[in-house]
């Protein structure tokens, strides 16, 4: 193979643009603090730091979806509270109205602040979270109890439409809608309606104490009074629970926080500069480029006298 002057002096400029381009790319990596800023640069880690990215991704809205688990669950843990204190009050009355000096006169009066303590539960019931109603379960855009309360029949106000011809029935409020709050890790932050206000029976006992008040009813008072405490020991057992939802979401929040501080260390030491080993690696490529500018010079300054 002939090698001319010009092949020299290509092969000669190809290199020092090479070494040229090593010690350029050194200086902007130890400059941004980031040594892969697109895929060529480094195909297996882009493609890692890719993955940590979607990964990342991921974890805001497991987090989102905790921050609005754990604000539901308070809300309920507040209305659990208020309906506590509700069938205190009611059991307080329920208990004077059972003894010996209440009489039909006074009955009737104290039923009238029964029946604000219903139409207040019932209040409770359809109590809004945002856009929704917090007890709704699947039928959340709907208000899942009937107010003012009906003095018989379902508490709920919430209805389905079947048959030929027809026929319109009620039916009580279902369904818990979760949120998933780590990879296929879900949480049902709140109960529904059915389950605080007609399976803890709390609607049902401030109903039967009215009705006993109004018609002068000793034994059903009575009744009353050990249907009020049932039903409050149930509602605050569902306090415990919430108690608990709130613990299991606070605790996949702090695992999701040190998840994204691992995905974020990982990252870093896929994507950033070691500016220590860059500055060493700077100063040995600039070395290397001077030293082939100057072999490069004499070559190319060589001419037929100097084999002469």
């Amino acid at each position: 193979m002939r090698v001319t002057n010009s092949l020299i002096i290509s092969r000669s400029q190809l290199r020092l643009q090479q070494g040229l381009q090593g010690v350029e790319r050194l200086r902007d990596d130890i400059a941004t603090g980031v040594r892969i800023r697109k895929m060529s640069d480094d195909a297996t880690s882009g493609g890692e730091i890719v993955r940590i990215g979607s990964s990342m991704r991921a974890l805001t809205q497991y987090r989102r979806n905790a921050n609005a688990g754990i604000a539901r669950a308070a809300a309920e843990e507040t209305v659990l509270d208020r309906l506590g204190s509700t069938l205190t009050r009611g059991l307080e009355l329920a208990v004077g109205q059972s003894s010996a000096t209440a009489n039909a006169e006074t009955r009737q009066i104290v039923k009238t602040e029964v029946d604000q303590l219903l139409r207040f539960a019932a209040d409770l019931g359809n109590s809004r979270f945002g856009d929704e109603y917090l007890f709704g379960g699947n039928r959340a855009a709907e208000a899942p109890f009937a107010v003012p309360v009906p003095s018989t029949g379902s508490f709920s106000a919430l209805t389905v439409t079947s048959g030929t011809p027809p026929v319109t029935t009620s039916v009580d409020p279902s369904g818990n809608p979760t949120l998933e709050i780590g990879d296929k890790k879900f949480v049902t932050p709140t109960h529904n309606g059915t389950e605080v206000f007609l399976d803890t029976g709390a609607l049902a006992a401030l109903r039967d104490l009215s009705t006993a008040l109004g018609t002068n009813d000793v034994a059903g008072i009575s009744a009353a009074v050990t249907a009020l405490t049932q039903s409050n020991d149930r509602v605050q057992a569902l306090v415990g629970t919430q108690g608990a939802r709130i613990n299991e979401m606070e605790g996949a929040k702090l695992a999701l926080d040190q998840m994204e501080l691992d995905l974020k260390t990982f990252r870093s030491d896929l994507r950033d500069t070691e500016i220590d080993k860059a500055m060493a690696e700077l100063v040995g490529k600039q070395t290397l480029y001077q030293a082939a500018m100057g072999a490069t010079s004499r070559i190319l300054g060589l001419s037929l006298a100097n084999y002469l």
